[in-house]
């Protein structure tokens, strides 16, 4: 603390100062310094507790710098986390000293005790001290470690996600000229564009057949996991579960946001107008629809009624070598027609196709479309129901015309690559049920089922197939909000910045009331057993007595006996269980002086200057040449018994 010529105690400073004689002051700062660092504590706790209730997150530069040098980013958390620590354990161990030196100056202490109050103070572990003072000190040099990681895991940057918002396009149908069923001829299909991207078309089902094939055979996916499939494009994109015909903007349209945040950007969400498609599928044993030939060479017709035909019935032809290979596809083909029905009609190579027929239902709603673009995944889920925002139903009733065209398309002399891949739905939704259940199915069932499933994906990938037309190229789109989730750090997780908090909450909790208990520590003298130079000089204005007692339990030749269980250190001399206090002198000095000297008894062969012998003084009696002396013994247990002090001294 300084001064140690004037390591004096305030009332009797206060005496000697009337007396004449000026003793230096304990200054504001000195006596508060340690404490101000609660500052610097206490304003980031705060900070970091706003942060974590605010769900700020650290962006940009800060972002980018973090994740380039870990190495660096760990070292600076842990010198942090250690200087903060420190400013804690100091204002505690100054806390812990300030008390034990106010009770220095009424309590009187054993020499052990001393070192006890000096190791609690700084902290640290002094393997010498008996068991009941080492294990105190032991606890709270662990709780000293506390702090500095409560701290480094308050302030440890990890990855997380913040929110921003971005803006994207989206198709728009208030223009739908371009949707329409284009002929099947050289020449004659619809508008196309070819990018980097992709290709994108208005002939949705001639043009996409390789996609819309993989769809339908994939469309029953094994197990219970939702099922990943690719977006009809080059974006790289899947669809996790299905796509309700929406998400064709993702890696299309996207760039305003994909591309504009330094790649800091987790995904977005946003939402998007289409169409819910529900396929129910059944057998209609009495369909009007039928193949029937061949009336000229390989040449068989596919013709009848539907349950939504207007005007007349649907007929469309096919090859075959035979009739057998044959998976025909009816949709009504009148622009007054809903549209709503397919009907198939098979030959004996796909005979369980024979006579399905499903109904397509379209319903307007809102979806919830959530882009993932680290792993490069769209989910969507249907929301609310809309107005429909295409009342003409150009995009369905063109969309429903297109299986009849894949149908014709993709049946040759041999084969029919549409009910192959029909029989392959079936086939995965048949695996799948005996997997999760013992009861088979009928092929009634598993017929339906995995038909069901194919036009519902075929369907929804067609949707997307439009959507992703009117946007590359028709220009049809417009602008809609996204909620745009970007990387950033997060600093410390939640609850080492409450603990944090509530640690530094107590220190400055405890500082008050030491401050009002003690009257802003207005009685604290100068003197502090923590510095070497104060003990010296204390212990020199007190006199040899302090030694002559020392030697006196020291003792030299009897039989010594271990007093206490020590731990690491040399057995118990005795020298620990000597009590001091202090006294100022006249002029306010501090010495240390013992509080009381060996009872009389104990001491032989004269007092003084002459020589002391020294009786070890033990529970079990004092040894004097090897024989037990009564009267000594029972003057010593009353000395030991007054002397008896714990580990806040003795007044």
């Amino acid at each position: 603390m300084g001064g140690h010529d004037h390591t004096w105690i305030p009332s009797d400073a206060d005496r000697a100062a009337e007396g004449g004689v000026k003793t230096p002051q304990y200054s504001h700062w000195i006596r508060y310094n340690t404490f101000y660092g609660l500052v610097f504590t206490t304003t980031l706790a705060t900070f970091l507790l706003a942060a974590d209730f605010l769900e700020w997150r650290a962006t940009g530069s800060v972002f980018v710098l973090a994740n380039r040098f870990p190495g660096t980013v760990a070292l600076v958390v842990q010198l942090l986390a250690a200087f903060f620590g420190l400013i804690h354990v100091a204002v505690v161990c100054r806390l812990i000293n300030y008390a034990f030196r106010l009770r220095l100056r009424k309590a009187s202490v054993t020499l052990d005790i001393l070192r006890t109050w000096m190791d609690m103070s700084i902290p640290r572990i002094d393997w010498d001290l008996p068991l009941r003072f080492f294990f105190p000190v032991l606890l709270i040099v662990f709780l000293s470690l506390v702090p500095a990681a409560l701290w480094a895991g308050s302030i440890t940057p990890f990855v997380d996600q913040t929110t921003t918002s971005g803006m994207l396009l989206v198709p728009s149908y208030e223009d739908v000229s371009l949707i329409k069923e284009y002929p099947m001829m050289i020449g004659e299909s619809g508008p196309s564009l070819r990018t980097q991207k992709g290709f994108f078309t208005y002939s949705v089902g001639v043009q996409h057949v390789g996609s819309l094939l993989s769809s339908a055979a994939s469309a029953s996916s094994l197990g219970m996991k939702r099922s990943l499939h690719p977006k009809f494009d080059n974006t790289q994109y899947s669809y996790v579960g299905r796509s309700y015909g929406v998400g064709a903007p993702t890696g299309l349209t996207d760039s305003g946001i994909s591309l504009s945040l330094d790649k800091q950007v987790a995904g977005y969400a946003y939402q998007e107008q289409g169409y819910l498609c529900n396929v129910t599928c059944i057998y209609n044993r009495t369909s009007d629809f039928r193949i029937t030939g061949p009336f000229r060479e390989w040449i068989y017709e596919a013709a009848g009624n539907l349950p939504d035909s207007v005007d007349s019935g649907e007929m469309s032809a096919y090859i075959g070598h035979n009739g057998d290979a044959i998976v025909a596809m009816g949709v009504s083909h009148s622009e007054r027609s809903p549209r709503r029905y397919l009907a198939i009609a098979a030959g004996a190579s796909y005979g369980f196709l024979n006579s399905t027929q499903c109904e397509l239902e379209f319903s307007p709603y809102r979806f919830n479309v959530t882009v993932d673009i680290a792993n490069l995944n769209i989910s969507v889920k249907p929301h609310l129901p809309v107005p429909d925002f295409n009342p003409q139903r150009n995009l369905t009733r063109t969309l429903v015309r297109q299986f009849e065209l894949l149908s014709n398309d993709l049946t040759n002399l041999y084969v029919s690559l549409l009910g192959d891949a029909f029989n392959s739905s079936i086939a995965a939704y048949n695996m799948s049920r005996s997997t999760f259940s013992p009861v088979p199915l009928t092929e009634e069932e598993s017929t339906l089922a995995g038909l069901t499933n194919s036009v519902t994906a075929m369907a929804d990938e067609m949707l997307v197939a439009y959507a992703s037309a009117q946007l590359m190229v028709g220009k049809q789109l417009t602008q809609q909000t996204a909620l745009v989730y970007l990387y950033g750090l997060q600093f410390g997780q939640r609850a080492y910045i409450y603990s944090i908090f509530a640690f530094n909450a107590l220190v400055l909790l405890a500082v008050a009331i030491e401050a009002l208990r003690t009257h802003g520590w207005r009685s604290l003298g100068r003197f502090n057993y923590l510095d070497p130079r104060d003990l010296i000089i204390a212990a020199s204005r007190g006199g040899p007595d302090v030694a002559r007692a020392a030697d006196a339990l020291s003792g030299n030749g009897a039989k010594k006996r271990m007093k206490h269980v020590w731990l690491l250190s040399d057995p118990d001399e005795g020298n620990g269980q000597l009590v001091v206090r202090m006294k100022g002198d006249g002029e306010g000095h501090v010495g240390i002086v013992v509080r009381s000297p060996l009872p009389s008894p104990l001491l032989l062969g004269g007092h003084g200057e002459e020589k002391v012998e020294v009786v070890e003084v033990v529970e079990e009696g004092v040894w004097m040449d090897g024989e037990v002396d009564t009267e000594k013994l029972a003057a010593a247990r009353e000395w030991r018994r007054r002397n008896r002090v714990g580990l806040f001294g003795s007044l």
